[in-house]
């Protein structure tokens, strides 16, 4: 899977509590945030794993969905799909 095109990134300023990080492939959400987060900070203390997904640590996000095994939905510097929004940068 390649990098999303600019037509699927939406630049917003924060991420707010509730967002659920997702798989682009599958859709199956992943992570979803306990507090706001803005683009230039961290999910590190911020994100609660859902069902059968592993904890995150820091530096240690996957870049493959855990359950599909296909979907790369996390870029680094910090490009990240969501259900509710698509992929934002």
């Amino acid at each position: 899977m390649s990098y999303p095109s600019s037509d699927r990134i939406t630049l917003l300023p924060s991420l707010n509590s509730g967002t659920i990080l997702s798989c682009p492939e599958c859709g199956m959400g992943l992570y979803m945030l306990t507090k706001k987060v803005t683009r230039d900070g961290t999910f590190e203390g911020s994100v609660k794993p859902l069902v059968g997904v592993p904890e995150y640590a820091r530096g240690s996000m996957p870049k493959k969905c855990p359950l599909c095994k296909v979907g790369e939905w996390w870029y680094p510097p910090g490009t990240v799909h969501t259900l509710q929004y698509g992929w934002i940068a």
